[in-house]
């Protein structure tokens, strides 16, 4: 079983910065005050729709960090 399994991540090549609150289980309102809780430290992968985007590699990367090692990068 892989991670993308575990968390029934979806099948799309972009990802919210809502979706990926809502897999990590971070609050999405905590995720907007604090960029340091961000994939990326929130710099998006892209935009599509006004919307921060991230890929997914980025996602799967991101979502298993603590938010110690997120702030250490």
């Amino acid at each position: 079983m892989n991670i993308e399994e575990i968390l029934n991540m979806p099948q799309k090549y972009w990802i919210t910065l809502r979706e990926a609150c809502d897999l990590k289980g971070l609050n999405y309102k905590s995720a907007l005050n604090r960029k340091e809780l961000q994939p990326n430290h929130g710099e998006p992968d892209g935009i599509i729709g006004g919307r921060k985007v991230f890929k997914r590699e980025t996602i799967m990367e991101w979502v298993v960090k603590t938010d110690d090692q997120l702030k250490e990068d």
